[in-house]
């Protein structure tokens, strides 16, 4: 079996396998290439520490009859404790490689991973550290089934391979940063826009939403009284609920503007639809922050007090700025117009409110509380609040 570059499957690393941009479709063409070569695989797994709030890695995992699945780690102790006997925890610190014979006895201070491996059948596992760029590991690992194992020529395979896969890890660890970061700082659906190229200023379109504007109260007393953590903390407490609840029903979250946040629904063929799972995040959202507020009292804590308000409209979506900094969000009429519904909620002591169009297009089950002269819209304006019905 050749042993350099030319090798059909290195080969293939370095050219057709630099376009598979997504991580599953690498991992599943990367092992059939191997087993076609007459490399006897039958698992591998990649293991990348990513960039993101919640999630300390990801990791593929190819089994022969069972194609490819995506696992992702949560950072925490979990996470810690796991990693602490394991070989891939080695190669993150650019140990190894780590070869295991799972024939052999089971053996006080083996890797977690060894029991489950040889009971599953494997006969030899090997993990290997990738090297980035950036002076970090990742990790790759093979596993067979075969009898005696791997032989000489495919551990050497698998170490000459190691730049070669390493550029392929590496082009999809930071696309999937660069994604992570997008959908975290601009949303998911604006984070996948700007990402397929929409980042040049004034692009856009028109589209319908739903166009949510929630907005806590009182906060520049709360910012003149309470220490730095505590306000931190409220403020986390109040727009994490909110947030749930948006991405639950699948808004799109668009900006924190101070103590505020624009949110908007994308209305498709179902206007009325749309407009149910706005309201169910809201409701969501409100009964969160009340229990909330219960632990918030319970605790001696000042309590979360907002205002939130639905409205539908069009809106232009997309790009605005300067050459150097764009804003990814909504503009036009109806923002304005769903800010100054929300205005009105500490005057008529409710936490939401809805537009009159809001509830047409969703039949929507309410009640009126009077038409209102907003500042800035020309048109009076019927403000209602939702019926709680069954």
């Amino acid at each position: 079996m050749p042993r350099d570059a030319t090798h059909p499957v290195i080969s293939w690393l370095m050219t057709d396998a630099r376009r598979q941009t997504d991580a599953s479709q690498f991992l599943e063409a990367f092992a059939q290439r191997l087993r076609a070569e007459g490399v006897d695989v039958a698992r591998i797994t990649t293991g990348v520490p990513i960039l993101h709030p919640q999630i300390f890695s990801f990791s593929g995992l190819w089994q022969q009859g069972k194609g490819t699945t995506e696992r992702l780690y949560r950072a925490g102790p979990d996470v810690s404790a796991t990693m602490a006997n394991s070989p891939i925890r080695i190669a993150y610190e650019g140990g190894g490689p780590i070869r295991c014979d799972l024939t052999a006895p089971a053996h006080e201070g083996e890797f977690a991973i060894v029991a489950d491996l040889r009971r599953d059948g494997f006969t030899d596992y090997i993990v290997l550290a990738v090297p980035f760029a950036d002076g970090s590991h990742k990790a790759l690992s093979f596993a067979t089934m075969r009898e005696g194992g791997f032989n000489s020529d495919e551990i050497a395979l698998f170490e000459a391979m190691i730049p070669a896969v390493g550029f392929n890890l590496e082009v999809q660890a930071l696309r999937r940063t660069a994604r992570t970061l997008l959908d975290t700082y601009i949303g998911r659906q604006s984070g996948g826009r700007v990402l397929e190229g929409q980042i040049r200023r004034g692009a856009g379109e028109t589209i319908r939403a739903v166009i949510w504007l929630c907005d806590l109260r009182g906060f520049t007393n709360l910012s003149e009284t309470l220490p730095r953590e505590a306000l931190i903390d409220l403020l986390n407490c109040y727009f994490g609920p909110m947030c749930d609840a948006v991405a639950g029903q699948g808004g799109e979250i668009l900006k924190f503007i101070g103590d505020a946040m624009l949110a908007i629904f994308p209305i498709g063929a179902d206007a009325a639809a749309t407009c149910g799972a706005a309201l169910a995040a809201a409701t969501r959202a409100q009964s969160d922050l009340t229990e909330e507020n219960r632990r918030r009292q319970a605790a001696g804590l000042p309590r979360i007090d907002y205002g939130l308000a639905l409205h539908l409209g069009d809106v232009m979506y997309g790009n605005i700025g300067s050459d150097t900094r764009l804003d990814f969000t909504v503009i036009g009429p109806a923002v304005n117009l769903t800010a100054r519904i929300e205005s009105m909620c500490r005057q008529l002591d409710r936490s939401l409110l809805l537009s009159s169009d809001f509830v047409a297009a969703g039949t929507i089950p309410a009640e009126s509380l009077g038409v209102f002269s907003l500042k800035g819209v020309g048109i009076e304006q019927e403000i209602y609040v939702p019926v709680l019905t069954g």
